[in-house]
């Protein structure tokens, strides 16, 4: 869709201010035709608009037009497949929500009713017109082809979901792990906006996380970093526990999962009543965050998840303890916690993020402003 060059162009009109042709230019090192080219052809396909122009300086001479983004040019679609629900929504090209769809999920799906499923989830948006292309955030791995390798909560392999969807489309869309989506649209816009090194924990039902490092996603060499259920925190306990189908060590000491197992009951009772029982299984959660502290040298850890979000202060308080007891000093003084920003959609909208850089390379540049559903959107077909 875009060059090289108009791409960068676009990058610096969205993350500018009073910015003009001759601005990009003199940033750029390169000619103010070359220039003019990138910014009509932006002009043309509706991404830059003209807004009027600079105050003369003191030396007077013709004001530069300033250039403005226009976010509204193109929708995204963002879509979460969780284990129980699909969560869909509609985007602007900074990640502002302006529609949103659920589907709650049946139980024993199989890989062709789940597709049904995601179709009539996203079939709401296709009224609206210039959809930039559809993200998808996927509970299970991913290679770098976007060929989803596994999904255990459906037993799911080697399923070309990515095919199927542009098929039926005809719009470009990109698979990732949920978590990792996560971590992307906390990394672009919201707690870890500003920092090199993002680390997302995703505690609920089960746990998992995401890496974002430089502004892209680490998924190690077979698209399978983050399994952090996984991470063993002792081993003489741990030889002894018969593992559930499906669920790690640690997500067996910690989780909603284990929580439901131990106690039946949901997680807010047992925060709220057994908090001290479950005290040395924060521990444990707390141990593994310490090794993926010394193991990524992050700048941010951000709890997230249904557990994660609605219990964090409780959380933290024992991860901050253990921690601290864990890590160098010279390590954690530069390491924060925090909670997650996105507190709605962030697998959904990271997955529409993750469309926009990936088309048209824009790196964000806002603040999550919270779910913003209720606006009007324009551009409807036949409106």
């Amino acid at each position: 869709m875009l060059n090289e060059m108009e791409k960068t162009v676009l990058q610096m009109i969205m993350a500018g201010s009073d910015i003009s042709r001759v601005d990009i230019s003199r940033a750029l090192g390169i000619s103010k035709p070359v220039v003019s080219k990138a910014v009509n052809r932006l002009i043309e396909l509706g991404f830059v608009k003209e807004a009027g122009r600079k105050e003369s300086s003191s030396k007077g001479g013709r004001k530069p037009v300033l250039l403005s983004f226009v976010p509204e040019s193109r929708y995204v679609i963002g879509v979460d497949i969780g284990g129980t629900k699909i969560d869909a929504v509609l985007t602007d090209l900074v990640g502002n929500v302006l529609n949103k769809e659920h589907i709650l999920l049946p139980s024993n799906l199989d890989k062709r009713k789940l597709l049904e499923l995601i179709k009539k989830v996203i079939h709401p948006f296709l009224v609206y017109e210039r959809i930039l292309g559809i993200g998808i955030g996927i509970p299970g791995t991913v290679d770098e082809d976007h060929l989803v390798k596994r999904i255990p909560a459906f037993d799911v392999t080697d399923w070309d979901l990515k095919e199927e969807l542009e098929k039926t489309f005809g719009y470009p869309v990109f698979v990732e792990n949920n978590a990792n989506l996560d971590a992307f649209a906390e990394a672009k816009i919201g707690a870890g906006r500003g920092f090199r090194c993002v680390l997302l924990i995703s505690v609920g039902w089960g746990i998992g996380s995401g890496i974002v490092y430089d502004g892209k996603i680490f998924r190690g060499a077979r698209g399978k970093a983050g399994e952090f259920g996984h991470i063993v925190t002792d081993w003489s306990k741990e030889k002894e526990i018969v593992l559930e189908k499906g669920f790690g060590h640690l997500e067996e000491w910690f989780s909603g999962f284990s929580m439901s197992k131990r106690f039946g009951k949901s997680p807010e009772w047992v925060f709220e009543k057994r908090h001290n029982e479950i005290k040395k299984n924060l521990e444990h959660f707390g141990v593994a965050v310490a090794n993926a502290i010394v193991l990524f040298d992050p700048d941010v850890v951000i709890i997230k998840g249904g557990i994660g979000l609605h219990q964090f202060e409780k959380i933290s308080a024992v991860v901050r303890s253990v921690v601290s007891k864990i890590v160098p000093e010279d390590i954690l003084k530069d390491v924060e916690i925090r909670k997650g920003e996105i507190e709605e959609y962030g697998v959904a909208i990271g997955g529409a993020l993750f469309v926009i850089e990936n088309i048209l390379g824009l790196k964000g540049g806002g603040k999550y402003e919270g779910c913003q559903a209720s606006r009007e959107v324009g551009s409807k077909a036949g409106v």
